[in-house]
């Protein structure tokens, strides 16, 4: 090593980690460039291990890692395949911030509400008769419900993936369900606190109103409702029930500017 060049002696080396990094940057960018599909194949691990002259053990464990973020397929006996799009990799981050504390759960309500209620707008605009119909047997799902929470919450779960299937993006449904499942016990929360009959049929209310303003096309009042919808679940985690307009004047348009 004396009479190596310069550049040679002051090359860093790679690390495990590093070469792993090399092999998931070589896949990812593999898709890109050929423009592949979901359900394409991708080349094996023997072929990315030959054309990057790195141990087999360093690229299955790459493989592995971009498998669990949902980047590609991997079954036995068959060659990995281009992922499709899955949540999976986004829950567990939400998951971690919140168990760790490096965000709170306001915070993550304020993104999901911010979510949600443009869903609801856009859905309002795309919906079909079939996410009409779900959505209403979500919300008689949980009138039907209120003493039993586990049910209710279900119900309520169906209710907002259902929006989300209605807006037509892909994106929404993602972000919004993994917000959904990482938020799913400060849910349970939320509804523990309403302890009185109105405080829970004033949810179930919402949610029939907010059906109603997306079926008649309503963009900006089904927007409104989801805005309510959070405010209210928000301050039902802090044990707050403040004074909010009546569903009933909201329905029947007595409120300014909503349309």
């Amino acid at each position: 090593m004396k009479n190596a060049p310069t550049f040679a002696r002051n090359a860093p080396v790679l690390g495990r980690e590093n070469l792993s990094v090399r092999v998931s940057e070589f896949l990812v960018d593999h898709i890109r460039r050929n423009r592949l599909k979901s359900g394409d194949k991708v080349p094996s691990e023997i072929q990315a291990s030959t054309t990057l002259k790195i141990s087999r053990g360093i690229v299955r464990e790459a493989y592995r890692s971009l498998q669990a973020a949902g980047v590609i397929e991997i079954e036995s006996g068959r060659r990995p395949r281009v992922g499709a799009l899955k949540n999976t990799a986004f829950t567990q981050l939400l998951r971690h911030a919140l168990s760790t504390q490096q965000a709170s759960t306001d915070e993550s309500l304020d993104l999901r509400q911010a979510v949600e209620v443009r869903a609801a707008e856009l859905a309002a605009v795309r919906r079909n008769d079939d996410q009409i119909s779900m959505l209403r047997n979500a919300a008689d799902g949980m009138r039907r419900t209120q003493k039993t929470p586990d049910d209710f919450v279900q119900y309520d779960i169906q209710f907002h993936q259902v929006i989300g299937e209605a807006t037509g993006n892909i994106l929404f449904q993602l972000v919004s369900g993994g917000l959904r499942e990482s938020l799913e016990t400060s849910i349970r929360a939320g509804l523990e606190r309403r302890t009185t009959q109105t405080q829970l049929e004033r949810v179930v209310e919402t949610h029939e109103a907010i059906v109603d303003a997306i079926e008649a096309q309503q963009s900006t009042r089904a927007g409104y409702l989801m805005t309510i919808h959070f405010d209210e679940a928000k301050n039902a985690l802090r044990g707050l029930f403040p004074d909010q307009p009546k569903i009933k004047d909201i329905r029947q348009g007595n409120l300014v500017g909503v349309a």
